[in-house]
């Protein structure tokens, strides 16, 4: 599937009916701690920046995700209150990958959160068990991040030991 992003889409444009029959849906917008929305990227106007609402906790819950595995490289996604977390599971999904607090992502290039969905991504490809998935990006990113240590690429090094901390969450 073509990645949808926003913009140019938001919620109110944006068809949530094509969450519907995933396998694997990879989230990257921006999230606030206890917000029922995300935000896409931020629009340039007259020189200051404002996020549009990319999609609403209300929206996630209208689907059906039957079983999809959701990974949310989304600041905030996991943190104690998280509405979106919430619509997530309550909507179906298996299981959703995130972290709490502020997760940290490249603009050109993938690193922290980027990286590991990256490799979530490829490992889900190769074996299909979200959970082994998740150990075998986590590997990568730890390999990444021996390498940014060696280069001393700081930020770098902090955006990968952030995305480590990602984990799979269910409903209970």
């Amino acid at each position: 599937m073509t990645p949808v992003t926003s913009p140019p889409l938001n919620s109110r444009t944006f068809d949530v009916g094509q969450l519907e029959g995933r396998d694997l849906i990879y989230f990257d917008l921006h999230g606030w701690p206890g917000w029922l929305e995300w935000f896409g990227q931020a629009a340039k106007k007259g020189g200051l920046g404002r996020h549009i609402v990319a999609l609403t906790a209300d929206q996630v819950r209208s689907v059906c995700l039957d079983g999809a595995v959701v990974f949310a490289a989304t600041c905030h996604l996991a943190d104690s209150n998280s509405p979106m977390l919430d619509a997530l599971l309550d909507a179906g999904a298996r299981y959703v990958i995130g972290g709490e607090g502020v997760n940290w992502n490249g603009l050109s290039n993938p690193i922290g959160a980027g990286l590991l969905g990256q490799w979530f991504r490829r490992g889900m490809q190769i074996g299909g068990d979200p959970l082994r998935a998740l150990v075998f990006a986590k590997d990568r990113v730890r390999l990444s991040l021996l390498w940014y240590k060696v280069r001393g690429m700081e930020a770098h090094a902090m955006a990968a030991r952030d995305a480590l901390a990602f984990r799979a969450y269910e409903r209970r």
